[in-house]
């Protein structure tokens, strides 16, 4: 009799998960990894030790007579429930025509890098605010020459770091086909004066794992520093098509 009283309340009392309160199951880690070729132009002008520098374009046009731009991204990214970790570096190089009107031509190289890290909340449907920052080292040499003569070289480097705020929208094409867009702005006087940031990309996916990107980025600074020797300054704008491929695990 004492047995089956035993048994009965046995059968009759909660799963030990209740007993225990243990919490549902969270949301597990997912990953992204994308490297990307940029193929963008440049636009602006720089003052190094008090020279002004107005720049051509470069990048895509060719007016340099030589491959003006070499650009590789990456961006690697982490979600876990609504919140996405990111880390996306930049590594360029330019070799740009500018000149100092009416006379002075200017041979310009350019190495930048520039290195992004914040944090994204999804806050609505396909909607996330992100906040992080971007640090930028430019290493410039400027090589001034009248009626293709040499008449001086200057050498600059800067690194600093901006603060960035903004936000991301991704939304279905259709089939396989995805749409990420971002913009954001930073700077604000901490590194830079002003910086901007746009991209719109369209994702294709040929399987769970393994897809390929399509899109288009600019980026724009705006940084002033006085150097010992004068003046430097960069009001650039670097703006162009990316293409890549994107791992999901």
């Amino acid at each position: 009799m004492l047995a089956l009283v035993a048994l009965a309340v046995l059968d009759s009392a909660p799963a030990p998960a209740a007993w225990l309160d243990v919490p549902a199951p969270t949301s597990k880690w997912t990953f992204d990894w994308a490297p990307y070729y940029w193929s963008a132009s440049l636009s602006g002008d720089l003052t190094i030790d008090g020279q002004d520098v107005d720049l051509d374009g470069g990048g895509g046009d060719g007016s340099s007579g030589e491959t003006a731009l070499y650009g590789y991204l990456g961006h690697l990214e982490a979600h876990h429930g609504p919140w996405s970790f990111v880390l996306a570096p930049i590594f360029i190089k330019y070799d740009v025509l500018g000149g100092q009107p009416p006379t002075t031509d200017a041979d310009v190289t350019i190495k930048a890098q520039v290195h992004e890290a914040f944090v994204a909340r999804e806050f609505a449907e396909g909607w996330e605010w992100m906040a992080g920052a971007r640090y930028q080292q430019i290493e410039t040499d400027l090589d001034l020459s009248i009626g293709g003569v040499p008449s001086s070289s200057h050498e600059s480097s800067r690194n600093w770091t901006d603060p960035i705020v903004g936000a991301r929208y991704r939304t279905p094409l259709g089939g396989d086909w995805s749409l990420h867009t971002r913009a954001d702005i930073g700077g604000f006087g901490v590194g830079s004066d002003f910086a901007w940031n746009a991209s719109a990309m369209a994702q294709y996916k040929f399987s769970e794992l393994f897809g390929m990107t399509l899109g288009y980025r600019a980026l724009s600074i705006d940084f002033e520093d006085q150097g010992p020797s004068g003046r430097i300054a960069y009001n650039l704008s670097m703006y162009g098509p990316i293409i890549g491929v994107s791992f999901s695990f």
